[in-house]
């Protein structure tokens, strides 16, 4: 068991912050599960996120104990195909490609991109982490290469920077511009500073138009250009950080 760990086991710490630790999900994730009444401490259920755990306290989510897993980070390319998921009982996730290696770590992806959408992705098991990498005020934004079915005139380039109306929502990206190459002006770059689901391929419909493919190019400064799609890396939280806040081509 390494330093980490160890430390964790001589304090008292939240319920919510060590169901985090335990690679259970982010904050408002865990936070439902206890509400939920799917939490239980010395063998009774806990609603209460702020509960002190002590050391020697037996956690269980679901029935199964818990203990702190070593930290991971890992910077994915994720294919098409693959849902941004934990585990599924149909269909592939984003964990089903890592080695049987990762397999206990408990590792899910921090946010989402859909079954069809591809590219950068981070996956970790450090719930307090990935809460800080999604809120709004972390102002962390994501650029993609869109590609429509049809070419956009002018005027729906920039109502598309207006933003638009789409099943109740007002979706407005940060910024979109057209892509020199491919030169058929159907490729876009798109800058999203919110999390809405299947955003782009709402404004998209908004547009009268459809996403045919849909990559991820960056998170913050992280840039996805060489890393092979399936493939991952491992780096530490402050180098990944770093490479978000700083910039960094993988």
């Amino acid at each position: 068991m390494n330093d980490f760990i160890n430390s964790i086991k001589k304090e008292t710490i939240r319920l919510n912050r060590y169901l985090a630790l335990c690679g259970v999900g982010a904050r408002r994730k865990v936070e439902r599960f206890i509400a939920a009444g799917r939490v239980r401490v010395n063998g009774k259920t806990v609603t209460e996120p702020a509960r002190q755990i002590a050391p020697g306290d037996v956690v269980e989510f679901d029935g199964k104990p818990l203990l702190p897993v070593t930290p991971t980070y890992l910077i994915l390319n994720k294919p098409s195909g693959l849902l941004s998921a934990v585990e599924d009982s149909r269909e592939r996730t984003v964990i089903d490609v890592l080695p049987p290696s990762f397999d206990d770590l408990r590792l899910f992806p921090v946010g989402r991109l859909d079954r069809a959408s591809e590219g950068l992705i981070i996956l970790t098991n450090d719930g307090m982490f990935a809460q800080q990498l999604i809120h709004p005020s972390a102002g962390i934004t994501k650029t993609y290469e869109a590609e429509l079915r049809r070419p956009l005139t002018d005027a729906q380039l920039d109502k598309w920077r207006a933003g638009v109306e789409s099943e109740g929502l007002f979706l407005k990206p940060v910024a979109v511009s057209r892509m020199e190459s491919p030169p058929n002006g159907c490729y876009f770059e798109v800058v999203l500073s919110e999390g809405v689901k299947r955003e782009i391929r709402l404004m998209a419909r908004a547009l009268g138009n459809e996403v045919r493919g849909l990559v991820r190019r960056k998170i913050g400064g992280l840039e996805l250009r060489n890393l092979p799609r399936g493939e991952f890396i491992s780096v530490t939280k402050e180098e990944l950080w770093r490479f978000v806040k700083e910039g960094k081509i993988v």
